[in-house]
């Protein structure tokens, strides 16, 4: 199996809203308006010690590739934001449109990052342009995804909203409540579009992510790290080894699955254009994208 180079593990960035002025925030414009006179810009990222360094940062992403091949996009990039004193978790989700600054390469969509430079790159991507730079991640592509989901037996899916959409050349609705998903379901559900958007599809992501998280906590997770880590570590990609399983299971002692927080970017977070190529992307609005951060972090 294919895999960056192992990346190495920096003491968490302290996040530049926490510790200075804000970048230049990009100007608003209209999705077919001209090309912006200020583009995102990056920022280095902080030193500055903080109140909010003890996060740990794990990095959730998602990939359609079959294999974990070179060159994919990872279109679902979750930030888990979990403190240690607390047992809370946020999880800050990036639209795979956003238009950063990545380092060394110029201006691109959030979702090429991966394919042009691993995660270290992505970690650098987020630190210059968010000032959160991520310590750890775990990647999956979808099939792999299938078969963690048919491991544990299906999902308890909290569904806040009527979706319908097409699922197996039928056309099905699912009515708000809690459903049980096979894995086939969850996916579907995580990755429909059709009849929604992209920012409707990542808060679905989300639920799928807390779905699987309390499946793993009624599973005695904790305590079963290392022989859950045996299992499942030919399923996914991850700079997260035995020991650092054992760390994070001793950090995670006081974790409440009922302080769980999403924190999907939104319209309001950013502004739609189309560049002169006709490429969608999304500019990020750094004001709004400040003030979602700053909540995920008071937790």
């Amino acid at each position: 199996m294919w895999a960056f180079p192992r990346a190495t593990l920096p003491p968490t960035a302290t996040p530049w809203f926490f510790t200075g002025p804000l970048p230049p925030t990009a100007t608003p414009f209209r999705a077919h308006g001209p090309t912006p006179t200020r583009l995102p810009t990056a920022t280095p990222s902080p030193t500055a010690t903080s109140p909010f360094e003890d996060r740990i940062l794990i990095l959730l992403l998602g990939s359609d590739m079959p294999t974990y091949t070179r060159w994919y996009r990872t279109d679902t990039i979750i930030l888990a934001v979990y403190n240690p004193r607390t047992g809370a978790l946020s999880l800050v989700s990036f639209p795979r449109d956003l238009y950063v600054a990545i380092p060394g390469l110029g201006y691109n969509r959030i979702n090429t990052v991966m394919e042009f430079g691993g995660f270290d790159l992505l970690a650098e991507t987020l630190a210059q342009n968010f000032g959160v730079r991520p310590r750890y991640y775990v990647l999956v592509s979808r099939y792999r995804f299938k078969e963690i989901v048919d491991t544990l037996g299906g999902l308890e899916v909290y569904v806040p909203e009527t979706l319908c959409d097409w699922f197996k050349n039928q056309w099905r609705c699912v009515e708000p409540g809690v459903h049980y998903m096979d894995a086939d379901e969850a996916l579907w559900y995580a990755r429909s579009r059709r009849t929604s958007n992209d920012f409707k599809r990542i808060q679905r992501q989300q639920q799928v992510v807390k779905a699987l998280i309390h499946k793993l906590m009624s599973m005695n997770a904790l305590r079963r790290a290392p022989e859950l880590y045996r299992l499942f570590r030919d399923t996914v990609q991850t700079n997260i080894g035995p020991q650092e399983v054992v760390y994070l299971a001793f950090q995670a002692r006081r974790f409440d699955p009922d302080r769980v927080y999403s924190y999907p970017i939104q319209e309001q977070h950013v502004t739609p254009w189309i560049k002169p190529d006709g490429a969608y992307v999304l500019l990020p609005n750094q004001s709004a994208i400040r003030a979602l951060l700053d909540e995920a972090f008071s937790h």
